[in-house]
This record gives C-alpha cells, structure tokens and sequence, in this order.
C-alpha cells in the first residue's frame, strides 16, 4: 500500500455563522437530503485530527458557500488560518464568473498567497433541480461565463469544473477555447450510479476531455452520491478511478476527500483505505503522482 506524502486537494472548513445555507433548516442537497451533522464549525483542529494517521503534507481548501455578498472574505480567513497553522497550502475561492465585474473579485482575491483557483458550479442534470446550480446545460458557454473564464489566464488562475457528464461536450468547448487555462473536473467527474449502462454512458461522455492536456480530474467525494445507508463498495470505487487513471493518466489525476461533507457517510480512515485499495495494483510512481506529485504540480504547492 502507499505510504508517501498526501495532499488532500478538497476539503471545506467554516465557521457556521458565515455561511447561510448551515444557517438556514436543511433541505436537499446533491450531496444528502439532510445534514445536520454539518451545522457546526468546522475548524483547521478539526480537519486535521479527521487526517489521523495518514501523512497529509499538504492540502487545498475549495470554497464552501460563504456569505455571496463578500466571497473575499472567505479567502481572507483561510489565508489567516493558513499563516498561523500552515494548512490550507492552497486556496480555491468562489468569484462569479458571467458577473461583468469578476476581474475586480478574482484580482482582490489575488491579494492574497494562497489563492489558486475558481470554483463556480456550473452542475445541470435534466428533471431533478436539485443537480441545477444553472439555468441550462451550456450555462458554461454564454457570453458572460466566457468573459470570466478567458480573464482566468491573467491571474495565472484555475478552474473548478463541476458538472455532469450530459454538459461534458459543452466543457470541452470551453476547455479548448482557453488552452492557457488549467481546468480540474471535480468529484470524479460526477458519476451518478454505479449501474453498468450509466457507468459506460459516463465513461463516454469523457472522452471529448482526454486529449485536452489542460483538464485534469480530482478523483474525490467517493460517497457522493451513496445514499439510504447503503455504500459504494470498493469494487465499485475501484473502477471509477481506474478508469479515470487509465483514461487521463496520473499525471492529470488526484485525490480529494470532500471532508466534512464525506463524513457524513465515511470516516477519513475507511475513505483512505479505499483510495489505496483500489490503486495498490498501479506503479508506484503513478501511486506517487495521484497522491501527491500532480496536484503539487497543478496548485503550484
């Protein structure tokens, strides 16, 4: 099994009180229906006894729905925490990129050593609004989006790409229209079920990604979308990322834990021994480029 340095490329901390959406009763998520369990802060201590034992050297903080009005401000704490505790090592902050504004957000955003990347969700599944952060599939190719995107380059600045495989061509559109920009598919590439015929439809769906060298994949939230109590088994686990692996290389996959989120249906500890589990058969400099070295390389960590 792998016993190198791990970064951990997605992971939330907060302070309840700055984000509205653990203020407010819990309503469905495309993560779980409810999540009581995530209505309290969750600080840097906290994430880093959730690491236990496992050598995380290194990690990445993805936006988590601060307060909108002042999406700053969330780099701003993490920044400060990061100066004081060493964690997070990289920042990926929230900017709404179709706002005709965004340059002004992503260059303050910039002030700051830590920021790395964007994360706008740009999600839409047909018939379940729950999976719609956007009004329509190819939000991602209007005018403004574009605009923001192609300003992504300037600040030497990545993207967050997260969508369905149904939006996978419209991704590839943006994807080739900005080959100075770097681009990570989040969560797996949002793998709905495990059901033979959605899995082959999903694994097509990517193909339009595999030759762009500028999209990569983080390869986490491995329970995303278990739900009822009952678990993805390894097998399960085991293929999506091998496939991911076989399809775009480890030298443009990582890993991510999606903690706290994940924790509601997984501790760090089962959830590591998954990912070793089902890549122990992999070349140990591949083990050490999912792990580690590509996305040291990707947030320039």
């Amino acid at each position: 099994m792998y016993d190198g340095p791990i970064i951990d490329t997605h992971h939330h901390l907060w302070e309840v009180k700055n984000y509205p959406w653990l203020l407010a009763p819990t309503s469905p998520k495309i993560f779980a229906d409810t999540y009581e369990e995530l209505q309290q802060d969750y600080l840097i201590e906290d994430l880093i006894s959730d690491f236990g034992v496992y050598n995380i050297t290194k990690s990445v903080h993805v936006q988590a729905h601060y307060d909108s009005s002042d999406p700053v401000g969330e780099t701003k704490w993490l920044q400060s925490i990061a100066d004081k505790h060493g964690f997070p090592h990289a920042i990926a902050g929230y900017a709404k990129l179709s706002d005709p504004l965004v340059e002004e957000v992503l260059s303050a955003h910039c002030l700051y050593p830590n920021f790395r990347a964007v994360r706008d969700v740009v999600y839409w599944e047909e018939n379940n609004p729950v999976r719609q952060a956007v009004d329509r599939p190819d939000f991602c190719l209007s005018n403004d989006y574009r605009y923001g995107v192609s300003l992504l380059e300037k600040y030497g600045i990545t993207l967050e790409l997260q969508g369905f495989p149904n939006q996978f061509t419209h991704f590839s559109e943006l994807v080739s229209d900005n080959p100075g920009v770097n681009f990570c598919l989040v969560h797996g590439g949002l793998l709905t079920s495990d059901d033979d015929n959605i899995f082959e439809k999903w694994k097509v769906a990517l193909l339009p990604l595999v030759n762009h060298e500028n999209v990569f994949i983080k390869c986490s939230a491995t329970q995303l979308f278990s739900f009822g109590g009952v678990s993805r088994s390894q097998n399960q686990i085991s293929r999506q990322y091998n496939t991911l692996l076989d399809l775009f290389g480890a030298n443009r996959c990582f890993f991510g834990s999606n903690f706290p989120v994940e924790k509601l249906k997984s501790t760090y500890s089962d959830m590591m021994n998954i990912y070793m589990e089902a890549v122990k058969n992999r070349p140990e400099e591949e083990q050490s480029a999912f792990f580690h070295n590509t996305a040291e390389r990707f947030y320039r960590l």
